[in-house]
């Protein structure tokens, strides 16, 4: 079969381009830096190796019109596309998914994503889309479903899909993968990636990798970890990962990774094997990763940096305790404060994120919070405002409660404007406060002599100096 993997183009002159992130991140910017799409390009490799003829288009990274967008697909003339989808652009999807099933007659249309996992039949009987794979591991999924049907087979489990009479089928679980080591090593010329990157990156030789699938935490507000792996957590062994990364290094002369897993320090045994092996490549690289502040520790810290840790993304989310136990984070303020501290002294920068927004927290305490990030000074840091996505337990409870300020019209889920209503400020004044949170971090004084007294070689002010146009351009815009 030839088989296309897709993201629709998603511009807006008003708001810019739609980032989709691998699992955390959508709202508009104004230039289209996206994340490497791991699973997609696993599937596409799957794929490939059963023989399929495979494709990828990106019409967002490719700042594609949709005339543009439709003409390639044409030229590609795939008997079924794949494509993944979000909350705030899924309403479009449907629309342009209709679209190319009226300019190419027979194709075949099939999507992925978290919105559509928890929400499948919603899609099916707003879209003329043929298949839904309905969470799990989607590579696996999207690699089953095109065995059946090359081979005309059932429909392969995991899948929701519409039978002849119009009825939906859901399946009874999603497809998971009990093994991660048996996934082949992703082929990166598919979805080439040097087109893809973290503006914090030191160096363009940069790779993302992914060393786990899932979380065993439970924070009320994120989508992959609860719509798509219902709590699960597997991990790839610690050599086959040191392979792979010895592969990128040798076959691309990769110099920096990002592993983008839900939470890579989860699992101390594993971290601890994992930074012995990569040391023990001897290779000149840097690595990053998500982390969470209660479960490191100076010594598993020392063995991440010695091993080529460069930075750790802390979820910090709020200096109030009753916020943090409200949205199920589990760990303590004095724990944030602790791991800061202890990740400084073993020489790796820090990234902080933080929530401004939440309906029970006043101006005040919102204020509270970006003095806190300022106080714990990170290397660099994120302000967002807390949406509620479908499917998670912040949007159950916030639908409960009446405090959905769009109800269920998803393209307002893009972090443009809060989804939340607060009882004392509108939304205006709550974006203000966001961009207020960026502007007295990044420019005040003590951040900028700071970054000045790092400068230790011109890879840094390129930097610093990708960063400053990510801020302005992706957030302060």
């Amino acid at each position: 079969m030839k088989v296309l993997f897709t993201y629709f183009p998603h511009y807006r002159p008003d708001k810019g381009y739609l980032l989709l992130s691998q699992n955390r991140f959508t709202k508009y910017r104004g230039d289209p830096q996206l994340i490497y799409p791991l699973v997609p390009a696993s599937a596409l490799t799957l794929l490939k190796i059963d023989g399929h003829q495979v494709f990828y288009l990106d019409g967002i990274l490719e700042k594609m019109t949709l005339p543009e967008y439709i003409r390639k697909v044409k030229e590609i003339a795939p008997e079924i596309i794949f494509f993944e989808t979000k909350t705030p652009c899924v309403q479009n999807d449907w629309l342009i998914a209709d679209r190319l099933k009226e300019e190419i007659p027979g194709l075949l249309v099939g999507c992925c994503g978290d919105h559509v996992s928890v929400l499948p039949e919603e899609t099916l009987s707003h879209s003329r889309i043929d298949y839904i794979i309905v969470g799990g591991d989607y590579d696996e999924g999207i690699r089953s479903l095109c065995a059946a049907l090359e081979k005309g087979k059932k429909v392969s489990d995991g899948v929701a899909y519409r039978q002849a009479d119009g009825s939906v089928v859901l399946p009874e679980k999603p497809v998971f993968l009990d093994d991660l080591d048996k996934l082949p090593f992703i082929d990166r010329e598919i979805i080439p990636w040097w087109k893809y990157h973290e503006a914090w990156r030191l160096y363009d030789e940069f790779a993302y990798l992914s060393g786990s699938r899932g979380c065993p935490y439970r924070c009320t507000f994120c989508s992959w970890p609860q719509m798509l792996y219902h709590g699960r957590v597997r991990f790839r062994t610690p050599e086959n990962i040191a392979a792979e990364i010895k592969f990128l290094v040798q076959r691309y002369g990769i110099k920096e990774f990002f592993f983008d897993d839900d939470t890579f320090t989860c699992n101390r045994p594993w971290v601890m094997n994992l930074c012995e092996q990569i040391k023990s490549l001897r290779l000149p690289i840097f690595w990053s990763c998500n982390g969470r502040v209660d479960n490191v520790d100076s010594v598993m810290l020392e063995k991440m940096k010695a091993s080529g840790c460069r930075l750790i993304k802390y979820g910090v989310e709020s200096v109030h305790q009753v916020t943090l136990d409200r949205i199920k984070k589990g760990y303590t303020v004095e724990q944030v404060r602790q791991a800061f501290s202890l990740t400084k002294k073993a020489g790796i920068l820090i990234h902080a994120t933080a929530m401004i927004g939440f309906p029970w927290e006043t101006r005040e305490q919102m204020m509270q919070t970006i003095r806190f990030i300022k106080e714990l000074q990170p290397d660099t840091c994120q302000f967002s405002m807390p949406v509620a996505y479908p499917g998670t337990e912040l949007f159950a409870e916030a639908e409960k409660k009446g405090w959905l300020s769009f109800g269920r019209n998803w393209e307002y889920y893009d972090m443009q404007l809060p989804t939340l209503k607060h009882p004392e400020l509108k939304p205006e004044e709550i974006v203000e406060l966001c961009r207020q949170a960026w502007v007295k971090v990044y420019f005040s004084p003590d951040f900028i002599l700071r970054k000045v007294a790092r400068v230790r070689q011109p890879v840094h002010l390129r930097w610093y100096w990708r960063g400053m146009i990510s801020l302005i351009r992706g957030h302060l815009s």
